[in-house]
């Protein structure tokens, strides 16, 4: 997640409340994610934002983009399953292990067949161990891994677990492989290309890459910079904004009466001694919605290890 705080002395399409919430940015191949705010940042007088899921300048799709009040909740989110329209090219390798490279290796025998593409692609489904690729936003001495590597400097990293759900492929078309795979968040599709290669033999690379899911959210929700930047009217922006229930409704959740508003204004202390309320279970320290009487999100609190429903603010909303 990356956070931009905007200056208060640019102007925008429209004033900071009207866009507060969530908005699925349909992100256009070429640019970084953090591109995509800087673009915003020019059309839009959005004070905060921050974006849920690293997009590659060659990837597109789905790029969820929260505003203003929405941001607090982001370090929150549990990032969930991601799913991918995309494209391999066999008998090659490059060195970022996709389109962006430069090729370093060009097979000389021919390509296998598609029913051994599909029986090896099946192999990699289910859970297992990725090393992350030298050309990636990983943090290595606090700067990423592409920094270290546009030098000739690589830096060997960990493996990490990822989950591979479903891969499917759809055509193949001479040493072009399109496909679809439904996989965790952290998962580096084009490494599951370079690997699918190796095991091959004959090299691999990604070519393209659309996001079509991220979580809750689709390529339906999601709306091109362009129409962004046409939304002048209030109506228009309230077309292009998504609901954030569905992330909120993964938390317990707890609806305060009027008389509440100022203690958590203040960050107070909430107690089922107050009454008044149905207190949900909830392990120590998980993040509790606290809603005011007409369903907005006031705050997320927690409760405190070792007490009787006694709740401390993790984040004020209102």
């Amino acid at each position: 997640m990356k956070a931009l705080t905007i200056p208060s002395n640019i102007r925008g399409i429209a004033r900071p409340n009207m866009w507060e919430g969530i908005i699925i940015i349909d992100k256009p191949t070429g640019m970084s994610s953090n591109k995509v705010l800087q673009y915003l940042r020019r059309i839009a007088n959005f004070q905060k934002m921050g974006y849920l899921g690293t997009l590659d300048p060659l990837a597109t799709g789905v790029l969820p983009i929260f505003i203003g009040w929405a941001t607090k909740i982001i370090p929150f989110i549990d990032q969930q399953t991601k799913a991918y329209q995309a494209a391999m090219v066999l008998g090659q390798k490059t060195d970022t292990q996709d389109a962006t490279g430069q090729v370093v290796f060009t097979t000389s025998q021919g390509l296998p067949g598609s029913g051994e593409i599909q029986a090896v692609c099946n192999e990699f489904i289910g859970t297992q161990e990725q090393v992350p690729p030298s050309f990636s936003a990983v943090k290595y001495k606090g700067k990423p891994l592409y920094h270290w590597a546009r030098q000739g400097i690589r830096i060997a990293k960990p493996p990490r677990q990822i989950t591979i759900e479903s891969f499917e492929v759809l055509k193949m078309d001479g040493e072009r492989v399109t496909f679809e795979i439904r996989c965790s968040p952290g998962t580096y599709v084009r490494t599951v290309c370079h690997d699918i290669g190796e095991r091959l033999g004959c090299g691999a690379y990604l070519q393209e890459l659309r996001r079509t899911q991220s979580g809750w959210f689709t390529l339906a929700q999601a709306h091109t910079l362009e129409e962004v930047e046409q939304a002048v009217t209030p109506e228009k922006v309230l077309s292009l904004k998504s609901s954030i229930d569905p992330v909120l409704e993964e938390f317990p959740q707890i609806s305060a009466d009027w008389h509440w508003r100022d203690i958590i204004r203040q960050g107070g202390i909430l107690s089922s001694d107050g009454g008044g309320h149905s207190w949900p279970e909830a392990e120590p320290g998980r993040p509790i919605c606290i809603r005011g009487p007409q369903g907005d999100l006031w705050a997320m609190y927690h409760q405190v290890q070792g007490t009787q429903k006694v709740l401390k603010p993790l984040r004020v909303i209102i």
